[in-house]
């Protein structure tokens, strides 16, 4: 729903191009086009990654990510949460709101989370000024 983002997905499983095609398909079928994705095996390179290709992360559902969520933030790379309802979907939560941003990333339902998305990604010069103070934040 944001023009011209672009989707990284990280697994073991895309060393596959077979596992690669099954999960691009599934997107087309959503309506998201393969232009639009970027599927990477994991790797030790993951921190430059949210340094140089990631603008805003998207916590998992449902179960949530404590360890991910703290890498992008150190990173300069808010993450934006759906806090479940159980304890595996509020992990990433625990840490936003430790570093006082569940307000602004944090969402209880689908729509706002995708609200959220929306609106970091349009205001730039706030997205730009929260990666800039995120990794100080953080380290408190």
């Amino acid at each position: 729903e944001v023009p011209h983002s672009r989707l990284i997905v990280k697994a073991k499983g895309f060393m596959s191009k077979d596992v690669q095609a099954k999960i691009a398909a599934r997107f087309q079928y959503h309506g998201i086009s393969a232009e639009r994705l970027i599927l990477q095996p994991t790797s030790d390179q993951h921190l430059r990654l949210y340094s140089e290709e990631v603008d805003i992360a998207l916590d998992s559902v449902p179960y949530s990510s404590p360890t991910t969520a703290c890498e992008a933030m150190l990173m300069g790379v808010p993450v934006l949460c759906l806090a479940g309802g159980a304890h595996r979907g509020r992990r990433a939560l625990t840490v936003v709101a430790a570093v006082g941003l569940a307000e602004k990333l944090a969402a209880e339902t689908q729509d706002d989370f995708v609200r959220n998305a929306h609106r970091l990604s349009a205001d730039l010069d706030s997205l730009s000024e929260l990666r800039g103070r995120l990794r100080e934040t953080i380290l408190g």
